[in-house]
């Protein structure tokens, strides 16, 4: 029986139950996504590369789980508000508290578990069409990898059975705690209070002070080091709070006594938002400080994926480094659009514990080295180095060339000598080619190719032990840790986004069917169904752009903490177009709600004057 009540309310209000269940879904999906990436140790076991993604997707799974609790609990306390009438009631019929403890678990499991289920298929289908993302992303086979993982199946099933579970026992504790006739009479409270002038100014100048405090932190954390996070988490979440609670309603004040508020049906509109402001406040902290959350994890990402190849190209010259190619190796390198090659011809000595190279080669052919003449922008230059530096092996220029030889000759001196000694040595000839590409990001697929076959030709031993060498080596091992950053920024992003926008959504909703009645009545003293439709979309368009606005301000500082802590380079190029590409996914949102809540509010029908 209670399951068929519980059953019964979903189906009561299963257009409010799809806002959550749809953000369930989507942040469901992308869990599953992420833990069938970090727990396939097949995959992760096969490369360096993927074993360094791999820890990537465990941060992103933990953060992810963080925030999906704080996101059930809000949510699903919204939820649980617009049935307080009705559990009311029940109790009013004599329902004792532990079976409507009963059906308030059972409510939450019936939804958590739905959207959970359908999520995973989702996530199936995501990490199936996502994967040769992923695969480009950091240039890694993914041969080992299923979409579907049962091992990944059943942590995001325990983690979110678990999730519902606490949130039902948390709203059955609150509701049998509160008295049936204040149930009865919980949608006729209004939750607005004449706010002191005082009390007004006092949380407004002490919102700024402390954003500002916060913002100084970040800007500081050389000298702050860990604490800068601290500061900043407290700071700038009961800024945000403080902010919003004293500017929103000194806003809607000024509005109203201004002349603004006699034109059409503004001062409706201002009175729509006062009668809620309280939870308005409290959801926009919330909505402001993840869309902060993911903006800047879609900054970053991308920030620190297009820092890759600079990097990359300040740690050596050449992209690889071949001894003894194959015809294969040189077929693909001559598949290369804009590569320089050079060859130089060395013989290996164990006995005298050296590699000796033609001096002639080096002098008619220079070796190029790559430094960095500024490490915190990333800037690099490539020189030709002289013999002298060569022979020294303290110097930049000997570590390049070391780095390119095959790895087991790696612990052998480097010797430069003329044409006639190194005729005398007597020693096998091998030959050297060494490639130089002008752009890797183009080149990776062919590199990672050339990769293999030098992988196959050294052993996988010794190849994974010492590398193979080169700048694409490097520019590989950072494509492991800041190509799957980026990936997963941009999907924890979007599951941020999701939470967010459903969590905001939601809170607009759920006051429509009280609404409904205030439009009725000014549909029959004559307003125009136009007039109703632009006071919906400014109402609601002030309550998106306003969380929005601070979230970007947010991001805007924050990033200056990967600046000064030289973890981020161009930051703010990338931070316009993340900003640009995250608000028109944020405005879809808005216009949704828009259609939704017009639908539930305005009359179908105009009344005839």
């Amino acid at each position: 029986m209670l399951f068929k009540i519980s059953l019964s309310g979903v189906k009561s209000r299963w257009k409010d139950y799809l806002v959550l269940f749809s953000g369930m879904m989507i942040t469901t999906a992308i869990f599953y996504m992420f833990e069938a990436i970090s727990t396939n140790d097949k995959f992760t076991t096969s490369s360096p590369v993927g074993q360094n993604a791999k820890f990537v997707f465990i941060f992103g799974s933990i953060l992810l789980a963080i925030i999906t609790l704080v996101y059930v609990f809000y949510a699903n306390n919204f939820l649980m508000s617009m049935r307080k009438h009705n559990y009311g009631l029940f109790m009013m019929l004599g329902a004792k508290s532990k079976v409507i403890s009963k059906l308030i678990i059972l409510e939450t499991l019936v939804i958590g578990l739905a959207s959970t289920f359908v999520g995973i298929i989702l996530g199936v289908g995501f990490t199936k069409r996502l994967s040769g993302l992923l695969s480009s992303q950091i240039h890694v086979s993914l041969t080992n990898f299923s979409a579907f993982y049962m091992p990944a199946v059943w942590a995001t099933l325990i983690l979110f059975l678990v999730l519902f579970v606490i949130a039902g026992l948390v709203n059955a504790r609150t509701f049998t705690k509160t008295s049936a006739l204040n149930l009865l009479r919980s949608n006729q409270e209004s939750d607005w209070k004449d706010p002191k002038k005082r009390t007004l100014f006092v949380q407004a100048v002490g919102g700024l002070v402390l954003l500002a405090i916060g913002y100084y932190a970040m800007y500081d954390i050389n000298h702050l080091q860990l604490l800068a996070i601290g500061i900043g988490l407290i700071t700038i979440v009961l800024g945000t709070y403080f902010v919003f609670n004293s500017f929103f309603v000194m806003i809607l004040e000024a509005v109203q006594r201004s002349n603004t508020s006699y034109k059409g049906l503004n001062n409706f509109t201002i009175s729509q938002l006062k009668f809620r402001i309280r939870d308005y406040t409290k959801i926009l902290s919330v909505v402001s400080l993840l869309f902060a959350l993911a903006l800047g994890a879609i900054t970053v990402g991308i920030g620190f994926q297009r820092m890759v190849p600079m990097m990359a190209a300040g740690n050596n010259a050449y992209a690889v480094g071949l001894t003894n190619p194959s015809p294969k190796m040189k077929s693909l390198v001559g598949d290369i659009d804009g590569k320089a090659q050079v060859t130089y011809q060395q013989k290996v000595d164990p006995g005298s514990k050296s590699v000796y190279y033609r001096a002639s080669q080096f002098e008619a052919q220079p070796f190029k080295y790559a430094h960095f003449t500024n490490q915190a922008q990333l800037k690099s230059k490539i020189d030709n180095a002289s013999l002298t530096q060569l022979k020294d092996r303290a110097s930049t220029a000997y570590a390049g060339l070391n780095n390119l030889q095959a790895p087991l000759t790696r612990n052998l001196r480097i010797r430069l000598v003329s044409d006639t000694t190194f005729n005398r040595i007597n020693a096998k000839a091998n030959t050297l080619l060494l490639v130089r590409v002008n752009d890797m990001d183009a080149a990776a697929t062919t590199l990672s190719k050339i990769t293999n076959l030098q992988t196959r030709q050294y052993g996988k031993k010794v190849s994974e032990g010492l590398g193979v060498g080169g700048a694409y080596e490097t520019y590989q091992l950072l494509k492991g840790v800041f190509g799957s950053l980026e990936f997963m920024g941009i999907f924890l992003g979007i599951a941020f986004l999701a939470m967010l926008a459903s969590c905001l959504m939601f809170k607009i909703l759920s006051g429509a069917a009280s609404d409904k009645a205030r439009f009725e009545m000014l549909n029959k003293i004559g307003a125009r169904k136009s007039v109703l439709n632009r006071s919906i979309a400014v109402q609601i368009l002030g309550l998106f752009i306003l969380p929005a606005v601070l979230g970007i301000i947010d991001v805007a500082f924050g990033l200056q903490m990967f600046i000064k802590a030289n973890l981020l380079h161009g930051a703010y190029q990338t931070f316009g177009w993340s900003a640009l590409g995250f608000s028109i996914l944020y405005l879809i949102y808005y216009g949704i709600t828009v259609m939704i809540y017009s639908k539930i509010v305005v009359p179908k029908t105009k009344v005839e004057k």
